[in-house]
């Protein structure tokens, strides 16, 4: 810990050579008063030019003479708030004047004797060097409090924050909830600050959050309140036995910032429980009555239609979603990780499109939509929902309600890259012939194959012999190694072509380019 700029820690600087004339006895408070700056003035009244807590050091060039004047310049000096009065010898005096002395121990202002060698610079330099080793350590302290209070939020939660708290301000903190009660608290007398405040906290529940502070003496009691999405409040109570300086507050923000954010937490927690087993009994069919539910917080359940929505991906993803959701939506949606998948459930479309608003755009949630009408079908409605988010991982975006699926051809619920990888695997041995001979087979056998493999409409279509189509075909039927005579032949073939001919148009549908190979 740093020396504290005080007349004491001057007297102790033996480089300084000052002398103590007053006399207050060692362990005087006078001696332990901080020191706010050195200031020098031979003015008979120099109080306009000073704001308290300063030395003074003066010559006595200018000292009033006579025991009544001067009792009046050294009351000045007090009712100002000096801390001091250093008097440097050997300019115009080569001791300090009685009758100042005197005065001095009578109204109790440390008087203190500079002598020649020492210059008052070195005075201000000693003040100021240990002003800013004062400084340094409360930033540093600030810096390592706040640290540690993270620490002690991630080990610890609220009561690590609490106890953190109380030791770094050495000082009585208590967490109380919106009733009042006492959460945490640290150390146990904490626990007394609980009724300090109990008057006020009516003050501070319908308001916006304003931090309280209660002065009795040099007990010193603030009162913040915790804001919660839900509308609700609780309180981080603070009792000090000094006034609380600029690192002090600091570590109580921080702490109030990091108590907000975990109470906030545990609320989601909590609410994500509550969700996961509400699902978890409709999807295991038991019927569930409107006062039940009432009474398990889903009251929401009992209104029709109820709108599905499922969402998947990575499950650090997917946790961080579930939070945002549960924090935005509050009781307005009913969600849970179910089976590796986030499920949500809103009694209304309005709510569902809000939800689908904070699903990320990059591709790293795909998301299906469904509906059920009453409650008893949200096992089937979570079911389609699933099953249209595992369609839309490939789109852009990444969003498929599950009535559009019968609308939608299986290309486009396929990933391109693994559809162009078939593809051209299968069709290499036709390309290869192609680029050999200049003939388009794959031309040839779509035409064909969409004319349901007839010969006559199909040629009149390529404007070629049937003959000739049917020996391109039987051609292809060498190359690609398959009796294109099978459903299960021409079934695949029609795919990779279709994939082919479509690869850029289906990516076109969804985006305003190809999607990524």
């Amino acid at each position: 810990m740093p020396v504290p700029a005080t007349l004491g820690a001057l007297l102790a600087n033996r480089h300084l050579g000052l002398r103590l004339l007053s006399d207050p006895g060692p362990d005087s408070a006078a001696l332990a008063v901080p020191i706010r700056w050195v200031a020098t003035s031979e003015l008979d009244d120099p109080t306009p030019y000073l704001q308290g807590g300063e030395l003074l050091l003066i010559t006595g060039l200018r000292l009033p003479r006579g025991s009544a004047r001067i009792t009046a310049y050294i009351d000045r000096l007090l009712d100002a708030g000096v801390v001091g009065l250093g008097y440097g010898v050997g300019l115009v005096t080569d001791a300090v004047p009685a009758t100042l002395v005197r005065v001095a121990r009578e109204r109790g202002l440390p008087l203190l004797e500079v002598d020649q060698p020492t210059p008052f610079i070195a005075v201000s330099k000693a003040v100021s060097d240990l002003l800013a080793a004062e400084l340094y350590a409360d930033v540093t302290r600030g810096f390592t409090g706040q640290q540690s209070l993270t620490r002690a939020a991630v080990t610890g939660r609220a009561r690590g924050v609490v106890n953190r708290l109380a030791a770094l301000l050495r000082g009585r903190v208590a967490l109380l909830d919106r009733n009042g009660q006492t959460r945490h608290c640290s150390p146990p007398s904490a626990q007394a600050l609980a009724g300090t405040v109990a008057g006020e906290l009516s003050r501070l529940r319908g308001r916006r959050p304003a931090a309280l502070a209660l002065v009795e003496g040099d007990s010193h009691v603030v009162v913040h309140p915790l804001a919660l999405s839900s509308g609700g409040r609780e309180f981080l109570v603070v009792g000090l036995e000094r006034a609380p300086g600029t690192t002090d507050r600091s570590l109580v923000n921080v702490a109030t910032a990091l108590l907000s954010f975990d109470l906030e937490q545990a609320r989601a927690e909590r609410a994500a429980l509550r969700s996961a087993a509400l699902l978890r009994l409709l999807l295991d069919g038991v019927d569930l009555t409107e006062n039940v539910l009432t009474g398990l917080g889903g009251a929401m359940l009992a209104r029709r239609p109820l709108w599905v929505t499922a969402l998947t991906g990575e499950p650090a993803v997917l946790d961080e979603l579930l939070f945002d959701l549960l924090a935005g939506l509050g009781d307005h949606v009913l969600a849970a990780v179910v089976d590796g998948d986030l499920i949500a459930v809103t009694a209304t479309r309005a709510d569902q499109d809000l939800l689908m608003r904070t699903v990320p755009g990059d591709r790293s949630v795909a998301a299906g939509t469904s509906r059920a009408h009453t409650r008893s079908e949200v096992a089937q409605a979570v079911r389609q929902a699933r099953q249209a988010a595992a369609g839309a991982r490939h789109l852009v975006p990444a969003v498929l309600d599950y009535e559009q699926i019968r609308a939608t051809s299986v290309v486009e619920l396929m990933d391109l890259s693994v559809l162009s990888a078939y593809t051209d695997s299968l069709l290499d041995p036709v390309d290869e012939y192609c680029r050999s001979t200049g003939i388009d087979l794959v031309t040839s056998l779509g035409v064909w194959l969409a004319h349901h493999g007839q010969y006559d409409p199909a040629a009149a279509a390529l404007h070629v012999h049937r003959h000739t189509l049917r020996y391109r075909v039987q051609k292809a039927e060498a190359l690609l190694g398959r009796d294109l005579g099978t459903a299960d032949a021409r079934m695949e073939l029609w795919f990779a072509i279709t994939v082919r001919q479509g690869r850029l148009s289906t990516a076109a549908k969804r985006t305003d380019g190809p999607l990524p190979q």
